[in-house]
C-alpha cells in the first residue's frame, strides 16, 4: 500500500512502552495536580478544602465552611474518575458526595447530599483557589 508503514514487532513494542509510560506519566500528574489546600469564601464565609494522597493511591480530603449561623465539615476519602476527584464521605445514613475538577487556580467543588453534613445557609459545593 502506498503511503502506509508497518512497524516491525521490535518497533512496535518500543511504541507502545512509549505511550505506557506516556499514560502513565500524565495519569501521575494529575493525581498530584489534586493536592493541596485550597480556600473559598467571601468576608464572613469561608470555604477550606485539604487533598492529600495516600499511599494506596486514593486521597483523603477535608472540607469545612463557616458562615454566620451556619458551619459544616467533610472528611472523607476518594479516588480519580476520569478528570475529577470523587470523595464520599457518610454520616449516619446519609453518604456526601465531593466531585473535584482542576480550574485554572484551583478546583471547583460540587456537592450531591451533603445537606446533613452542614445547615441550610451554607455549603462546600464553589470555585477554591489554590493557597
Amino acid at each position: 500500500m502506498a503511503g502506509s508503514a508497518r512497524l516491525t514487532g521490535t518497533a512496535s513494542a518500543r511504541v507502545f512502552g512509549a505511550l505506557a509510560f506516556g499514560a502513565a506519566l500524565v495519569a501521575a500528574s494529575g493525581a498530584a495536580a489534586f493536592e493541596g489546600r485550597y480556600v473559598a469564601g467571601s468576608k464572613g464565609y469561608a470555604q477550606d478544602l485539604v487533598v492529600a494522597k495516600r499511599a494506596d493511591g486514593r486521597f483523603d480530603v477535608k472540607a469545612d465552611v463557616a458562615t454566620r449561623g451556619c458551619a459544616g465539615e467533610f472528611e472523607g476519602a476518594g479516588a480519580l474518575q476520569g478528570d475529577a476527584l470523587v470523595a464520599e464521605a457518610k454520616f449516619e445514613n446519609e453518604i456526601c458526595a465531593l466531585t473535584l475538577r482542576r480550574t485554572k487556580k484551583g478546583v471547583s467543588v460540587m456537592e450531591d447530599h451533603c445537606l446533613s453534613f452542614h445547615g441550610a445557609a451554607c455549603e462546600f459545593s464553589g470555585d477554591y483557589r489554590k493557597r
